[in-house]
């Protein structure tokens, strides 16, 4: 298979790449182009020849995106909507990237694929957005919804794990005491996990919207409680609200999900968060935690 990936250096950009590359399938990176030149930049001759485009680049800060929203979007509205115009001419499927924090505030319950969306930041309204156009763009395309990604080379600075290991420690030298959130709840998922089922979603013939997320759920605070025990830490994390943190986006308190259609499909379960941390952990991660 031949996939061209935007977002290829990015935390789940990369581990599409290790993913495709396992396969022996064929994954090569689209740098974003300059968007003053983007109808020289995206002729539908760009993604001729794929059989399978996924967009995974996105403006992913989502307080700035509330200081910035006309940044926020140019990156994930604006440049989607010419990636998707591209592949449609060119005939190629497209599998864009999304979140379960489109899904919004009015529930409480994990997510499914058929409630209704309604965003409280900018950001997550621009993603409902461009899934709009990449749904009216092709019948054939993709629409993926993760959720807190986890992953990667610790030196990524997005990479949440190796920095609340780097918090632990620093708090461990200096008696404090870390805090993270009890409200909000969403899902961890790991990366490699997550590009294995894109993967799968995207070689499968199937279209449409499809959360894809490990199994089970998880506050701030119970995520980073297990982060610090699999470390090996001596810590105690104390419970905080969101209050607390003075954030600019009013995001929502619930971007918990299920892979309801996959498992509606006889799809195989994703595996527990703490399994898929535990392995990171265990695996990937491994030398930082011993060289530190």
């Amino acid at each position: 298979m031949k996939i061209l990936l935007t977002g290829a250096r990015g935390l789940l950009g990369t581990a599409i790449g290790k993913a495709a590359a396992a396969r022996g399938w064929q994954c090569a990176p689209l740098a974003r182009p300059a968007l003053a030149d983007a109808p020289a930049h995206l002729p539908a001759e760009l993604a001729a020849g794929w059989d399978l485009v996924i967009h995974a680049a996105a403006n992913t800060n989502v307080e700035q995106c509330e200081l910035d929203p006309s940044a926020c979007y140019r990156d994930n509205l604006l440049l989607t909507e010419l990636v998707a115009t591209a592949c449609a001419r060119a005939g190629t499927k497209l599998l864009f990237v999304s979140s379960t924090g489109v899904y919004g505030a009015h529930g409480t319950a994990p997510w499914r694929e058929y409630d209704a969306v309604r965003p409280t930041t900018h950001h997550h309204r621009s993603k409902v957005l461009a899934e709009e156009r990449v749904l009216a763009a092709s019948p054939d395309n993709l629409v993926v919804r993760t959720g807190w990604l986890f992953g990667g080379a610790p030196d990524i600075p997005k990479n949440f794990v190796a920095r609340r290991i780097d918090e632990g420690r620093a708090a461990l030298a200096s008696g404090a005491t870390m805090r993270s959130n009890v409200q909000q709840r969403g899902v961890p998922c790991f990366s490699g996990d997550v590009a294995a089922r894109m993967l799968d979603l995207g070689a499968s013939g199937l279209a449409g919207v499809f959360n894809c997320v490990n199994g089970g759920s998880a506050s701030r605070h119970e995520y980073v409680q297990a982060i610090v025990r699999l470390a090996g830490f001596d810590l105690e994390v104390g419970p905080a609200d969101a209050a607390s943190f003075n954030r600019k986006a009013n995001v929502s308190d619930n971007e918990m999900a299920d892979n309801w259609k996959c498992d509606q499909l006889g799809w195989p379960a994703m595996r527990d968060w703490r399994a898929a941390l535990a392995a990171y952990l265990e695996g990937e991660l491994a030398p930082y935690l011993a060289a530190n």
